[in-house]
């Protein structure tokens, strides 16, 4: 609600210049009861001051520009500088005042909200250190303060109460020497109160013994031995620069690609033959074998344990595998493989051009980036859906079974049914969701959704009242709520993500890997939460409040 009330000015001033230019083009066009040379009346929709207000402000939403504007237009070419002075006004300064408006109050609140969370939990955890540590490392006997340390026993019972709590992942009894290792920056054997303070963050970790050898490595160790030369350049070229092998493996599926789209140009203007089809299939053969071979070779030096990591790996095993089975049954004469599956592995082929992506720094950065703020806009997005929610179910109540081709009302609403907007009726809760979704899309009201859902209405204007608050609550405020929260996170996601998107955080350089035993290391890996995402986005304020989350900041 901290929104309403700077809203309600730059909303008040809005208000006015609707308010101002109706009243003017209605006094200004009021002689101009002629046609202009197009047939219509020059004055259409300024013939009195309540149409002048309806015309200027579904200007304001851009719904019925520039066709409310051509009459006048049309008529005399001065009425142009008018309706270029409104659109200015109106668009290109108060909408972008209330997304201004709407952008600070918003992102004051969630600064302040985070800015509360995380003093809070430096008080909790200040506290927590407080009960749990001991003067000179006794074990948990209470009232070390912050000279004071925790021990590993006491770390562990405080892990095991911690398994309790739904909302923090479950650390094993076996993997709880690791996470001590983690927190312990200085590999003291005992926690401090700085290195406390990673505590919350580095329980959000989980842990993964894997292997440090590719499977032919214990499958065949003599034969490495043997040919250890080209077995390591082999590994050389694959793994320690990746980036040649990719440069092939990109060139090969651009021109894939390419051959894909061709097949499907001819698919879809029926002029593939069976001949043709034959070609491709061969083709087809040939580019899935070479992929199954790239990843047979990526395997053959590279841990499957630490392939399998990479969800881009995995959706590559995956494909790989699929494609170069269906493309073997393909062209084995005494397998039959219907066009819809084709079709369907089609697009899958498509979807390897991902691929293509992942491999660029650049949209890998923003790949990962777009996937840590979408789980977390899912509280701004949940407030959408509940305030289109009460609209919808209003809509159904007011307008719901009203809307249907054949209704009296509607016999003159011919632009209505001619658009065959009859379907974005609120005939029922989930149909009530889509003329409010086509809006936020469209920026605005549709006239003709309008005009109609005022004919069937109990009273006059109550088709313009559902709309107008709509656009008011849906478009201005919570549109803009989400756009304002979408631009401070990605921001605050894309300048720092060069390192967070391959590398853990800084405390996890203290991990000892010695636990891993041989032949094995121990990596990390955590979910996005919202907690990062808002700690990315106001980073420098919470340093400047003293309430950072970090151990660094907190000597």
């Amino acid at each position: 609600m901290t929104v309403v009330p700077p809203f309600l000015n730059i909303a008040a001033m809005l208000a006015l210049t609707v308010f101002f230019f109706g009243w003017l083009g209605a006094m200004t066009l009021d002689d101009f009861r002629f046609e202009n040379h197009e047939g219509v009346m020059a004055n259409a929709g300024f013939e009195t001051f309540h149409d002048g207000l309806y015309t200027t402000f579904m200007a304001t939403t851009t719904a019925t520009v520039p066709d409310s504007f051509l009459p006048a237009y049309t008529a005399k070419r001065i009425f142009g500088l008018f309706f270029f002075l409104y659109e200015a006004m109106a668009v290109f300064i108060f909408l972008n005042l209330i997304l201004a408006v709407v952008y600070n109050v918003y992102s004051d609140h969630v600064k302040e909200r985070t800015r509360t969370y995380y003093a809070n939990r430096s008080k909790g955890l200040a506290a927590a250190f407080n009960l749990l540590s001991s003067g000179g490392g006794g074990g948990g006997s209470g009232g070390g303060g912050e000279g004071g340390i925790i021990d590993k026993e006491t770390f562990a019972a405080l892990v095991a109460e911690t398994n309790k709590v739904e909302r923090v992942p479950t650390v094993t009894e076996g993997t709880v020497d690791w996470f001590f290792s983690v927190v312990d920056d200085d590999n003291s054997g005992a926690i401090s109160a700085s290195e406390f303070y990673d505590v919350c963050d580095i329980l959000q970790y989980s842990f993964k013994r894997i292997k440090t050898k590719a499977w032919i490595q214990d499958a065949a160790p003599d034969w490495c031995r043997r040919h250890a030369a080209t077995y390591d350049a082999l590994k050389r070229y694959v793994v320690d620069s990746p980036q040649r092998l990719d440069r092939v493996v990109t060139a090969v599926l651009v021109i894939n690609s390419a051959l894909v789209l061709l097949e499907s140009w001819f698919d879809l203007n029926n002029s593939d033959t069976p001949l043709g089809d034959l070609a491709f299939s061969y083709v087809e053969f040939l580019f899935s074998s070479f992929y199954a071979a790239a990843l047979a070779l990526e395997l053959f030096v590279t841990p499957f344990d630490q392939f399998w990591l990479s969800n881009v790996n995995r959706f590559d095993f995956f494909v790989t595998v699929l494609l170069f089975l269906t493309a073997l049954f393909w062209i084995l004469p005494f397998v039959a493989v219907s066009s819809e599956v084709m079709h369907y592995l089609l697009i899958l082929r498509l979807l390897r051009l991902v691929l293509l992506l992942t491999s660029m720094e650049r949209f890998r950065i923003l790949g990962a980036a777009i996937g840590r703020i979408v789980p977390a806009s899912v509280g701004v997005l949940g407030v959408l859906f509940a305030s289109a929610s009460l609209w919808s179910t209003i809509g159904v109540q007011a307008f719901g079974g009203l809307l249907y081709d054949g209704n009296p009302a509607l016999d003159d609403a011919d632009d209505f049914l001619d658009a065959h907007f009859a379907i974005l009726n609120v005939n029922d809760f989930a149909m009530g969701f889509y003329p409010l979704f086509a809006m936020i899309i469209a920026g605005g009201p549709f006239p003709e959704l309008v005009a109609a859902f005022d004919k069937v209405a109990a009273f006059h204007g109550a088709g313009v009242l559902f709309f107008f608050s709509w656009y008011v609550v849906g478009v201005l405020i919570m549109v803009n709520v989400f756009s304002a929260f979408v631009i401070d996170a990605f921001l605050s996601q894309y300048e720092d993500d060069d390192e967070k998107v391959e590398h853990p955080d800084d405390e996890l350089s203290s991990l000892d890997q010695s636990f891993a035993g041989e032949g094995y290391k121990i990596v990390a890996y955590k979910a996005s939460t919202t907690d990062d995402v808002y700690k990315a986005m106001f980073a420098d304020d919470l340093l400047e409040d003293d309430v950072s989350p970090s151990s660094k900041d907190h000597p």
